[in-house]
């Protein structure tokens, strides 16, 4: 027999089922506890202790999902496959130690730690593990508690009350828990605030769909946050066919468009750049056979071959500062199942060292004025009806064209002091790319970065770095040019291997390497090479390229400021 989980067994179950759930609930009835799925155990002496516990690292992250009440939900996974109280018995007995606690006056945690207690995440999935707990005692003909319904209809007030009411991720999760909690209250026939439903579908009508724009992508600068609008909107389909039908059509439409990005975001082999705060190691459904697509309204160009072998990420301009990461322009590139170049992902929510560099422009594949950092600005998030169609600063993809055996795109990044930088990527199908990089406005010179996949070898030798997978074997060249009195100057900038990192998974680095090229002039040629295939190339101080592939004979013309018209007329 299945628990009932009153039409919402997808956002009740706060915690999926893994090949780990007994094992991870037997270490919780040991005192060592699970908090999350990416962060260690805790060892505690008592079970009475975790609610105010400090931590060395990442303290803001392990307090969030303690409160949140995930060693609850492992608890009842394991519940719920084996039916053995003993796992019920210490849920319950961990609800009622974390009930006796919040009543105290005087708790001995900290102002910040005392913020995420009392913060929408951590509302938000308590309400979800104490839903999941009443679906469990239910199931197991256990008296529910009033203390627990009480609990609940507070966490209703806080999650219906519109002053909590958070306009970004954070209030989906606060529709979501108040959905799953009002289908719960339903369920077993228990009365509650009209006001908890019509607040609900008030906010809903409007945000389900607030956080994509018109081409479907989600308005944060990472994708890990395009998956979680995915998992809320499949989360929510069911409940909402019963509690308002309007918005489950709304919702069915929304989940299609946002359906569409993540096939085109996702890698041929369903891994999913860490872009932005995007927990690494994040996957999705291989996606194969996709064409190139230019996303005008989120600022992106996804570069695919329809042999599954190239895929490359551009993109500049943002419409919210939340997880925004220092990379506008940033050009990645993933070929036959390896990444080239990557973004580095983040670490953790602290504003540590390390954490803050990771998300700084030198981390990221983009050029920069020499010294400088692009300034990401803010949004005040606490308004309503926030625009979220506009850019914030005028950073944008300026426009895409396929040619054929040409595809090109143009940016603008303009989120730094001295100048604004036009960068156009030039796609030579199938293995090369070129890089245009101008700088408009003062400047002393500009700083470009490469920053490369952790499984390549860089090998520089002047001007060019040759990238050598881990058998030894040239799998890609980085070139840089510069001009000369209307010639390719034959000494051009040197390329320098820097030190960098990358976010292994989260609050875990990994080391890495980053291509560094530097010049005192205003713009930059680069060439990128897949393969065995080589490059020739005749560039003019006009920025006319005459380019010549050896391996298929081909001579091509490229008038760059020609092309750069031709896209910002159209």
């Amino acid at each position: 027999m299945k628990l009932n989980f009153f039409n919402a067994e997808k956002i009740i179950r706060l915690t999926p089922f893994t090949k780990d759930t007994i094992s991870i609930a037997d270490q919780i009835l040991e005192n060592n506890v699970k908090i999350f799925p990416t962060l260690p155990n805790v060892q505690v002496s008592d079970m009475n202790n975790l609610w105010w516990i400090r931590f060395s690292s990442a303290q803001s992250t392990y307090s969030l999902y303690i409160y949140a009440f995930y060693p609850v939900s492992y608890l009842l996974n394991a519940y719920e496959l084996t039916k053995k109280e003993i796992y019920l018995d210490k849920a319950m007995s961990l609800v009622e130690s974390f009930f006796c606690w919040s009543l105290e006056k005087n708790k001995k945690i900290n102002k910040k730690m005392k913020g995420i207690l009392l913060g929408d995440h951590a509302f938000s999935n308590r309400t979800q593990s104490l839903c999941y707990l009443i679906v469990c005692l239910v199931y197991s003909k256990r008296t529910i508690p009033d203390y627990i319904i009480n609990l609940l209809l507070y966490n209703g007030e806080y999650l219906a009350d519109i002053k909590n009411y958070s306009h970004y991720n954070h209030g989906l999760m606060m529709d979501l828990a108040l959905l799953g909690l009002l289908n719960t209250f339903d369920g077993l026939n228990i009365e509650y605030p009209t006001h908890f439903k019509k607040n609900l579908i008030s906010r809903l009508s409007y945000s389900i769909s607030r956080d994509l724009t018109k081409d479907g992508v989600h308005i944060e600068n990472s994708p890990g946050y395009h998956f979680w609008l995915l998992s809320f909107l499949k989360k929510v389909i069911d409940p909402l066919s019963i509690l308002d039908r309007s918005l489950h059509q709304k919702a069915t439409k929304v989940l299609t468009k946002a359906s569409t990005y993540a096939k085109l975001i996702s890698r041929p082999n369903g891994t999913v750049p860490a872009i932005g705060d995007t927990h690494a190691g994040l996957k999705y459904k291989p996606s194969k056979g996709l064409r190139s697509q230019f996303l005008k309204y989120a600022n992106k160009v996804i570069f695919r071959d329809m042999n599954d072998e190239v895929w490359a990420y551009f993109s500049s301009g943002y419409k919210t500062h939340v997880h925004k990461h220092g990379d506008n322009g940033v050009f990645n590139l993933y070929y036959k199942g390896r990444d080239i170049l990557i973004d580095p992902g983040f670490l953790n929510y602290e504003k540590s060292e390390n954490s803050l560099k990771i998300r700084n422009t030198a981390f990221h594949n983009t050029v920069r004025p020499k010294g400088e950092d692009q300034k990401i600005r803010t949004v005040d998030l606490s308004l309503d009806n926030i625009d979220y169609s506009k850019n914030i600063s005028d950073s944008k993809i300026l426009g895409y064209r396929n040619l054929g055996d040409i595809e090109v795109s143009l940016a603008k990044i303009a989120d730094y002091d001295s100048c604004f930088i036009i960068r156009m990527i030039i796609w030579l199908r199938p293995n090369f790319f070129l890089i245009y990089d101008k700088a408009e406005g003062k400047t002393h010179g500009l700083e470009q970065f490469f920053h490369i996949g952790s499984s390549i070898t860089p090998i520089p030798s002047g001007s060019k770095v040759n990238l050598l997978n881990s058998n030894g074997v040239n799998i890609c060249q980085i070139e840089q040019f510069k001009f000369q009195d209307g010639k390719v100057c034959t000494t051009p900038s040197e390329a320098r291997i820097k030190s960098g990192f990358f976010a292994k998974k989260f609050n875990e680095k990994e080391n890495s390497n980053r291509i560094f090229y530097e010049t005192n002039d205003n713009y930059f040629l680069t060439s990128i090479q897949l393969g065995d295939e080589k490059l020739k190339i005749d560039a003019h101080a006009d920025v006319t390229l005459k380019v010549e592939i050896e391996s298929s004979i081909k001579k091509i013309k490229l008038d760059l400021n020609n092309i750069k018209s031709k896209i910002i007329s159209s």
